[in-house]
C-alpha cells in the first residue's frame, strides 16, 4: 500500500524539476558559418552558436547533420546523417546554453552516382548543411549551409 502512495509524489516531483529548468519554452536560436573547405581532401569545417537558448539553459543535445539529397536534413529526413556533438571536445560552454559554440571538421563522402537524369553526367555535388541544438523545449535548426563538392573521376 505505501508503495502507490510514493509514486505519485516521485512522478510529480520529477514533473516539476522537468517544467522548473526553464525559464520560458520559445525556440532556440543557432547560427551556422563555414569556416572552409578543401577541395582535394575534401573536408569541410564549420562552427555554430546558440544564440538564443529560448530560455532553457539544459542542453540535451547539440550537433549538425548534413545531406546530398534533402534540402533540409533533419533528425526526421530519412536521407539525412545526424552527428551528435554533445560534451564533445570542440564544444565551448558559458554558464547557460546560451553562447554554446562548437566546432566540427567533416571529410565529405564520395557519391558515385553519374547524374539525376539517364544520360546526364553532373560534375558537382551539393551537399546541405544545419546545426541544431535540443532542449527541454525541443529541437531546433539553424538556417542551411551548402558546400559544393567537384567531382574527381
Amino acid at each position: 500500500m505505501k508503495r502507490t502512495f510514493y509514486f505519485p509524489i516521485l512522478l510529480f516531483a520529477a514533473v516539476i524539476a522537468l517544467v522548473a529548468s526553464c525559464e520560458r519554452y520559445d525556440m532556440a536560436s543557432i547560427t551556422i558559418e563555414q569556416n572552409g573547405f578543401n577541395d582535394t581532401t575534401r573536408i569541410v569545417q564549420h562552427t555554430a552558436v546558440v544564440t538564443d537558448d529560448g530560455g532553457c539553459a539544459r542542453c540535451i543535445e547539440a550537433g549538425y547533420c548534413y545531406s546530398y539529397f534533402d534540402t533540409k536534413p533533419s533528425h526526421t529526413c530519412y536521407y539525412s546523417t545526424v552527428v551528435p556533438l554533445i560534451r564533445d571536445s570542440m564544444m565551448t560552454y558559458t554558464d547557460s546554453t546560451k553562447y554554446l559554440t562548437y566546432n566540427w571538421e567533416l571529410q565529405l563522402p564520395f557519391i558515385e552516382s553519374a547524374g539525376s537524369e539517364e544520360g546526364e553526367v553532373n560534375d558537382t555535388t551539393l551537399y546541405y548543411f544545419r546545426s541544431y541544438i535540443t532542449t527541454n523545449a525541443g529541437t531546433f535548426y539553424s538556417k542551411v549551409d551548402t558546400v559544393k563538392v567537384p567531382r574527381t573521376y
